[in-house]
C-alpha cells in the first residue's frame, strides 16, 4: 500500500521529501528550541485538505514504501527504571540500565512494543 500523504513537523516533512518524493507533505509546526511554533488551525486544515487532494490525484504508485524483512529498536531511556519496566514486554531484552532493545519480522509486532514502550 502506498504513503501518498504526512502531515506533522517541519523536520518530519523534511525527513519524508528526503525519503519519497512524491510523497506530498504539509507541515503545520516547527520545533524551536523546547517549543514549538505552530501555523493557526483553520489554516493547518486548509493546506491539510489541499495538500491530501493533490497527493490523491498524483501517480500513487510513486509512493509505494516496501517493509525491510526485519525490525530492530532500541529504547534509551532517561530513568533506570522505565527500561527494567519496559524490558519486560515480550521478546524485548534490557541491554543495559537505560536501554531496551526489541527485535521482530513483524511490523505490527514492532508497532505494539513502540505503544507499549515509547
Amino acid at each position: 500500500m502506498p504513503i501518498v500523504f504526512v502531515s506533522g513537523d517541519q523536520g518530519l516533512c523534511n525527513e519524508i521529501a528526503g525519503f519519497n518524493p512524491h510523497i506530498g507533505t504539509v507541515a503545520v509546526k516547527e520545533g524551536v528550541g523546547n517549543s514549538t511554533v505552530s501555523i493557526h488551525p483553520e489554516l493547518a486544515t486548509a493546506r491539510i485538505r489541499e495538500g491530501v487532494t493533490k497527493a490523491l490525484q498524483a501517480d500513487r504508485s510513486l509512493c509505494q514504501v516496501s517493509l525491510p524483512a526485519h525490525f530492530s529498536v532500541e529504547i534509551q531511556y532517561r530513568l533506570a527504571y522505565n527500561a527494567y519496566h519496559f524490558g519486560f514486554f515480550p521478546g524485548a531484552i534490557q541491554k543495559d540500565d537505560v536501554t531496551v532493545r526489541f527485535e521482530n519480522d513483524s511490523y505490527n509486532e514492532v508497532m505494539r512494543f513502540l505503544l507499549f514502550a515509547a
